[in-house]
């Protein structure tokens, strides 16, 4: 006995690609905000908050760990704990990223703020 694909199971395949398509869409223009901000964390303590701009040219050095802030960019250039899972992390380009040492306890974290008072837009 063959399967045979009908009528009804071509409605929910193309339904599921319309939603996966605008949800993709969706992620893909979603704006991080007006302002991007790179805030440090060690201890739970917010231990510096820069915003990033393109002129941005910052090295932050804590206790074991290096951070460049470089244009609308961060990223732990250097770290002297054993397992470099925060230096490995790479660059930070969009709010919300991360990188951490868990180590030295260091957080650097990307976030965007909203300057127009619009939180969200529901259609």
């Amino acid at each position: 006995m063959r399967n045979k694909l009908k009528f009804g199971d071509f409605v929910i395949i193309g339904v599921v690609l319309v939603m996966a398509g605008a949800l993709a869409a969706a992620l893909a223009f979603h704006s991080s905000g007006d302002k991007l901000y790179a805030e440090v964390w060690q201890n739970d303590t917010l231990i510096e908050r820069v915003q990033l701009t393109d002129a941005t040219d910052r090295t932050i050095k804590l206790d074991g760990n290096t951070i460049v802030l470089s244009g609308k960019t961060a990223k732990m250039a250097d770290a002297d704990c054993r397992d470099q899972v925060c230096v490995r992390t790479g660059t930070l380009t969009h709010a919300g990223q991360a990188a951490v040492c868990l180590p030295h306890r260091v957080v650097l974290k990307l976030v965007g703020v909203n300057d127009s008072g619009i939180d969200a837009v529901v259609s």
